[in-house]
């Protein structure tokens, strides 16, 4: 139902003039008006094809009165004419109901007119709940200048979907349907626009009336007192947000403090990832939001479907080697998925003996099989996860088993040109998908080299990255690697310095990454190798904590001068060290699903983890450490950029709420190695993104 709202004065024939504005589409009321073509586009913009199914008044209660030789009708009076003339026009309307404020005769002092002022606002809060869903159109034109005033305020509180007015002289009572060419001139109807609901003015009881047609309402102020103290709660919550000095430390985007204080509540006290039956819409909510990826390596962002579309970059070069090389192409015609079975000494050994006995590149081996599951991906994560495919048995595999499961992508495929380039691409797309505004890409092009060297690899990446035209912003770390030849370390700071001089380079790199088993080197032992580094003010981010205790994460503080620490589990063991993370603003970069299957945590959807470890991320965010969510190896984990997120709030005791997901998402934009000045223009945008989804009534 749609519902028309206006105040009742003086004289009544205003109200004709609105509700032809309106209700105009069987007899146009303002047909012979000269400006015709500019009212019908504000009926356009204003109403589109609605109108007003009831006409709702607003009135005191005026006597009839005699004042010289003109007779003014009483308030009842006025409305009976007015009913008179919608039905003599064919009953524009379909109601008309009248609320009379009873006894006050007119507003002639500050009382009368705050009654009559907590009257408009119960009539139009109690309109928006009749209409169900319906049109609310809002009349400034008849009435007192303090009823105006009123009808505004209630717009302001309720919202409306059109706002109007009428300018011009009073015209005489004998109206018709159809305005005369002389009153035209006299008249001028104009649409002020929509107003929003104010998510402040909420919690207040809507007032109940009678389903009469004359409504005699009793003075009073109260609904007026509650509206006006929701109104001073929001404002003098806000004032004192942003004046208390010893409040300086906002955790959130700026633009969430300005929400009403009831909006703040609810994100503060709705919690998601408890009940499993939420949690696509959880996902949904999720989805929408901008995110950055601050961890996030190229050699295990390849789920299976796409490890087989990069594989498909080697057709060519399997055929040519099937050309040159019998022995190699009898094994590939030979190769049936259905015999074929997990290595039982591993997928690098495997290729390695392969290699040898074909005497054929061990990517070119790990490619043709990938090929042959082309038409059968589910047996590929068959034989790829195995009992990993359930969730509940995916978790405490440690750090070594988690890596394997990575060994068909990586660098046993990423050895030439397109391999590469096609890899960044799913990433970035995968990215794109899931409202990334921000990601950094972690590689070792060491270990990518085949066709191309290092140079030449990591060259390719940063030209991918330069051909996105998504507005997501890209940046590059270099990973050194702990684990394996430490020579690789030096060769991997060689090549930053082979390549600072180069555009691409110097766009997108941003820092280091040390990742690799922690058992093999601790960063105490490494300090040496990463001086040139530390000498250059490099971005440093070290994996530390996610297998060792706490000391390796004291140690990538103090000894590499880490800036955020991948991980981070057992950081909760020390206090002294939190102290240090708060002082220098450490971050912490959490990957909860490759956390959860390396380790042993609780996860509220699997009964079976229950056994397993309080997942320290609520630990973290109480205490005010900055801590972002990331997917690690997202084809490794079976994630994604929103999952991750999800798995973040099913990881923590009674969930997360949804400031929660705001503060994670919001320390990813300020923990991102981005240059100071874009990060802090990178955010403003990510402000108006919010913004623009409150606008929205998504948030």
């Amino acid at each position: 139902m749609n519902i028309l709202i206006s105040t009742l004065g003086a004289t009544w024939n205003i109200i004709p003039e609105t509700i032809g504005f309106i209700n105009y589409r069987e007899n146009d009321f303002y047909k012979n008006h000269p400006n015709l073509s500019a009212i019908n586009k504000a009926r356009e913009v204003g109403f589109g094809c609605e109108e007003a199914d009831e006409l709702w008044l607003i009135a005191t209660d005026k006597p009839s009165v005699l004042k010289g030789c003109n007779h003014f009708n009483s308030t009842y009076e006025d409305y009976l004419a007015i009913k008179k003339w919608n039905s003599n026009c064919g009953e524009l309307v379909k109601r008309v109901r009248l609320w009379v404020l009873d006894g006050v005769a007119d507003i002639t002092n500050e009382n009368e007119a705050d009654q009559f002022h907590d009257l408009t606002l119960q009539v139009v809060a109690y309109a928006k709940q009749q209409s169900e869903g319906g049109k609310i159109f809002l009349s400034l034109a008849c009435g007192r200048k303090t009823m105006s005033a009123d009808m505004q305020d209630a717009a302001y509180c309720f919202g409306c979907d059109a706002m109007i007015h009428i300018l011009g002289e009073p015209l005489k009572s004998d109206l018709g349907a159809v305005l005369s060419q002389d009153d035209c001139l006299k008249t001028n109807p104009l649409y002020l626009g929509r107003y929003k609901e104010n998510d402040a003015i909420s919690g207040y009881v809507v007032p109940e009336f009678e389903k009469a047609e004359v409504i005699k309402a009793k003075p009073g102020v109260l609904f007026l007192d509650s509206i006006r103290k929701l109104q001073d709660e929001a404002k003098y919550f806000f004032t004192s947000y942003y004046l208390d000095q010893e409040n300086d430390n906002h955790n959130n985007f700026q633009i969430l403090y300005t929400l009403p204080l009831n909006k703040i509540r609810q994100l503060k006290e709705t919690k998601i990832g408890i009940y499993e039956e939420k949690q696509q819409k959880e996902l949904a909510y999720l989805h929408q939001l901008p995110k950055t990826e601050l961890h996030c390596h190229l050699g295990g962002v390849l789920d299976c479907n796409e490890m087989i579309e990069v594989a498909k970059c080697y057709e060519s070069e399997i055929n040519q080697e099937k050309e040159r090389n019998n022995l190699f192409a009898k094994w590939c015609d030979s190769f049936h998925v259905d015999d074929f079975k997990t290595p039982t000494d591993g997928w690098k050994e495997w290729r390695r003996q392969l290699s040898v006995s074909l005497n054929t590149k061990a990517y070119l081996i790990n490619a043709v099989m990938l090929l042959k599951y082309e038409d059968c991906v589910a047996s590929l994560d068959e034989l790829l996860y195995g009992k990993y495919l359930d969730d509940s048995l995916f978790r405490a595999i440690d750090i070594v088993p988690y890596e394997n499961l990575g060994d068909l992508q990586g660098s046993a495929l990423l050895r030439s040109e397109e391999s590469i380039r096609r890899t960044v691409r799913i990433l970035l797309k995968k990215a794109e998908r899931e409202n990334v505004m921000y990601i950094e890409v972690r590689c070792s092009p060491l270990n990518y080299v085949g066709e191309l060297n290092q140079q030449q690899v990591l060259q390719c990446i940063l030209e991918e990255l330069d051909n996105d035209k998504n507005p997501m912003r890209k940046s590059l770390l270099l990973i050194a690697t702990r684990h394996g030849d430490l020579q690789k370390i030096d060769d991997s700071i060689q090549l930053m310095h082979d390549m600072e001089n180069e555009s691409l380079f110097k766009k997108y790199f941003r820092g280091f990454d040390l990742a690799g088993n922690e058992a093999s080197k601790s960063p105490a032992e490494l300090h040496d190798k990463f001086l040139d580094v530390l000498k250059e003010c490099r971005n440093i981010t070290i994996h530390a904590g996610e297998t060792r205790d706490e000391k390796s994460i004291w140690q990538a503080v103090y000894y590499l001068n880490a800036e955020r620490i991948g991980h981070g589990l057992t950081l909760k063991n020390n206090p002294d060290l939190i102290n240090k993370f708060l002082e220098r603003k450490i971050g912490i970069e959490m990957c909860p699903s490759s956390n959860y299957q390396i380790k042993n945590f609780k996860d509220s959807y699997i009964p079976e983890s229950q056994d397993g470890e309080v997942y320290p991320l609520k630990e973290y965010l109480e205490k005010e450490l900055r801590v972002c969510i990331n997917t690690d190896n997202p084809g490794i984990s079976r994630t994604d950029f929103t999952n991750e997120l999800h798995r973040a709030a099913r990881l923590t005791p009674g969930g997360l709420s949804l400031w929660n997901m705001f503060q994670l998402i919001y320390n990813g934009f300020l923990l991102s190695f981005y240059p100071y000045e874009e990060k802090r223009k990178m955010i403003k945008e990510v402000e108006q993104m919010i913004g623009q989804l409150i606008k929205e009534n998504k948030i």
